[in-house]
Parts: structure tokens; C-alpha cells; sequence
């Protein structure tokens, strides 16, 4: 079974940061909530934490930790017709 990519559909809008103390770049990408809770959320690739308060909240998250994001699912029973879960995060659009 080939391999999902990790943005599917539109391209996300990845915008750049530059460090005051060298010269490199680092890239982000805007992620909401879809679900009703408060989160946090700790990259393993970054080591940085992020924080998401209710639905509908946007962060904006090192692109190197977006891909573990929009993997995580909540729920998922396989008796109850939805197998892989319900999606925590997705790609902000405006």
C-alpha cells in the first residue's frame, strides 16, 4: 500500500522565520483543532510545545513536527463504522 503524503489536497501556506542569533530559516505551518478540548502537544522532532485551547484554534508549528500532528486521530472502533478514528488536526486555509 503506497505511502500517504503528508499534505493531501491544497498546498499549505508555509511561511518563514528568520533567527536573530544565526542565519537559519525555520519553517512554519498553521494548524487548527477540531476538537472541543484543550491541548498541548510537544514536537518530537522541535522539542517545542504547543498549545491549542478550543476548536478552532490556530498555532503555528515547525514544519518538521506537521506531519505527526495530522496523523493523530481520536476514537476509531471498528464495530462502529469509523476504523481510523476521527482527526485532532488539520492544514489551516484561510
Amino acid at each position: 500500500m503506497p505511502k500517504k503524503k503528508p499534505y493531501e489536497g491544497e498546498s499549505p501556506k508555509v511561511f518563514e522565520v528568520v533567527k536573530t542569533e544565526t542565519t537559519d530559516k525555520i519553517k512554519y505551518v498553521i494548524i487548527q483543532s477540531l476538537i472541543e478540548a484543550h491541548l498541548t502537544y510537544t514536537g518530537r522532532e522541535s522539542g517545542k510545545q504547543y498549545e491549542w485551547l478550543k476548536a478552532g484554534n490556530t498555532v503555528s508549528v515547525q514544519e518538521e513536527d506537521v506531519p505527526e500532528l495530522l496523523e493523530k486521530r481520536l476514537g476509531g472502533n471498528p464495530c462502529c463504522g469509523n476504523p481510523v478514528g476521527n482527526k485532532i488536526f488539520e492544514i489551516y486555509h484561510e
